[in-house]
C-alpha cells in the first residue's frame, strides 16, 4: 500500500458514484413522426431505451481499489493508527483536525505525533 494510493481514498469513491450516476442515466430523445392514417400530420414521439455501460469496467476497476485500501486500514493492528488513517485519508481531516478529534478521547497528540505515526505504518 502507498501513502499515495490511501490518500486517493476519497476521490475514488466519489468517481464511483459520478460514473455509476452516468451510467444510470436514461436515455431518451424526442423524434419527429407521423400519423399512420391520412392526413398524416407530424407530431413528436418520446422515444427511451435502457441506459448504455460505458463505465463498468472502470467501475470495478475502482471498486477494486477501495476494497484494497480497506482491507489494509481495517488489517492495522493498532487502534489508534487505523484511527489517525481514517480521519487523515478517508475523512480528509488536515493534521490539526485529526488532532482535535483524536484529543476527544482523553488522550492530547500533538500533530508531529500523529504524522510520526501515520508515515510509520509506509516505512515498514
Amino acid at each position: 500500500m502507498t501513502k499515495e494510493l490511501l490518500e486517493q481514498y476519497p476521490d475514488i469513491c466519489a468517481e464511483i458514484e459520478e460514473l455509476k450516476a452516468k451510467d444510470s442515466a436514461a436515455v431518451s430523445d424526442v423524434v419527429q413522426a407521423s400519423a399512420d392514417e391520412f392526413p398524416f400530420n407530424l407530431h413528436s414521439v418520446t422515444v427511451r431505451g435502457m441506459p448504455v455501460q460505458r463505465y463498468t469496467e472502470q467501475i470495478e476497476r475502482l471498486n477494486a481499489q477501495k476494497t484494497e485500501i480497506e482491507q489494509f486500514v481495517f488489517h492495522l493492528p493498532n487502534p489508534t493508527v487505523r484511527r489517525i488513517v481514517m480521519l487523515r485519508a478517508w475523512h480528509g481531516y488536515s493534521w490539526d483536525g485529526v488532532a482535535a478529534q483524536m484529543s476527544k478521547n482523553g488522550k492530547s497528540l500533538s500533530a508531529q505525533t500523529l504524522k510520526k505515526k501515520y508515515y510509520g505504518i509506509f516505512g515498514k
